[in-house]
């Protein structure tokens, strides 16, 4: 972009948002679950309880709030979501100072975060595809995943020796006031104009009013309908539902086996995590040049290669020392580098396949889906430690993201990444 183009300033704002906001994501993310294994010594079905709160939420948010976000104007939306969190947060870090923190608290913070994040993340996608012309869209979601990867690892940097030097009220507290900065980042962002198209609403009389049950049911529809129109959102789709499966697996299992079995201490794990923003940021730099070069099939393919090659580090750390740290670092800077080079083609196909009145809803379907495969993952992947070792499930982890890969690579025709729907 010019830096005398109009758009330059407004995406500006909304990518500082961006960034603080999923700073403040990545924070309460790694707070809640130390806060569960270490404060509060939860089992890997109560980790999983964890996962499943926010996810679950995260699932029914996508579905409730789709329709709505497509109807009302982005910028708001990721306002309210921000503030929401702020207070949420909030009255947790009050709670932790008091020492009131029980695991039923975090399971509710957990879902509140997942259900005001989708929203926020579907309203932000939906702006930018609104106000970004196709051909800058690629550039414009590698600034995205990049300042989310900076973000990220920002905190996981800072949220693990806050966590480790000041206790969960002031990790807490910290999570709340990135939130309120992330909102007034919005200040001055233009409103998108709305958009007006056919509804594709449930199965009613034209003339008969919308109940809320009828609307949700057609926005549910629409979504759905629009994801099985197009050849590429199929492949999204069940790309999506295994990657949520391995991801899930994982989240279930990783701090527990990190953190407890291998015995890695709160703040040497945060700064291995923060490693992950290099590989992150080169994924992000050199997504839109791949995806020209390779198309968006093999590009995805490529990511998610090596998201499992990353992921294939992790069971084989067998101590806390030099070799065990060099692969927790391998996993964060060989995965996290596939993972923002498939998270950007796959955030650019999603915005150019779906019709503009209904990005949301078509985001929301394909959430949806990886959501409830997350939900599944969770549940199992909480049974499945347990039974046979937090080891054992981390390589099928892996396992699953490779086959992730596999879809992409045959399944995802070759299209130009800036090619409108």
């Amino acid at each position: 972009m010019r830096a005398d183009d109009p758009l330059t300033a407004s995406f500006g704002r909304v990518l500082a948002a961006e960034g603080i906001s999923n700073f403040g994501s990545m924070l309460s993310r790694v707070a809640i679950p130390w806060i569960a294994t270490l404060a509060l010594a939860a089992t890997p079905l109560a980790m999983g309880g964890l996962v499943v709160a926010d996810v679950l939420a995260g699932a029914l948010g996508a579905v409730l709030l789709a329709g709505s976000i497509d109807r009302a104007g982005k910028r708001a939306v990721m306002l309210g979501c921000d503030l929401l969190r702020a207070a949420v947060f909030a009255l947790l870090a009050l709670l932790a100072w008091q020492g009131g923190l029980t695991l039923p608290l975090l399971v509710a913070a957990a879902a509140a975060n997942g259900l005001l994040t989708v929203g926020f993340e579907m309203a932000r996608s939906a702006w930018v595809a609104q106000r970004v012309e196709a051909r800058r869209l690629p550039q414009c979601n590698a600034k995205l995943s990049m300042a989310g990867s900076v973000s990220e690892a920002a905190a996981f940097a800072l949220g693990g020796w806050v966590f480790q030097w000041t206790g969960a009220a002031i990790a807490l507290a910290v999570d709340a006031s990135s939130f309120a900065f992330s909102a007034a980042c919005l200040r001055g962002v233009p409103e998108t104009a709305p958009v007006v198209a056919c509804e594709m609403q449930a199965d009613v009389p034209a003339e008969a009013p919308l109940t809320p049950l009828d609307r949700l049911i057609g926005d549910a529809r629409a979504g759905l309908r629009t994801v099985l129109a197009q050849p590429a959102l199929c492949a999204l789709a069940a790309i999506e539902v295994l990657l949520a499966l391995g991801s899930s697996l994982a989240a279930t299992s990783y701090m527990i086996f990190v953190a407890r079995d291998v015995g890695f201490s709160p703040g040497t794990l945060g700064m291995i995590f923060a490693t992950g923003a290099l590989g992150a940021v080169a994924g992000a730099a050199l997504a839109p040049w791949l995806g020209r070069r390779l198309g968006p099939g093999r590009a995805m393919a490529l990511g998610l290669t090596l998201a499992a090659l990353g992921a294939a580090c992790i069971p084989l750390v067998a101590a806390s020392g030099l070799l065990g740290g060099a692969l927790l670092v391998a996993h964060q800077i060989i995965g996290d580098a596939g993972r923002s080079l498939h998270d950007v083609v796959d955030r650019t196909l999603r915005q150019t396949a779906a019709p503009a009145a209904l990005l949301a809803r078509t985001d929301a379907g394909l959430r949806t889906a990886g959501q409830l495969a997350t939900l599944v993952g969770a549940i199992a992947g909480g049974a499945l430690a347990a039974a046979v070792g937090t080891r054992s499930s981390l390589w099928l982890s892996a396992a699953l993201i490779a086959g992730a890969a596999g879809v992409a690579a045959v399944t995802l025709e070759r299209r130009r990444l800036d090619q409108p729907a």
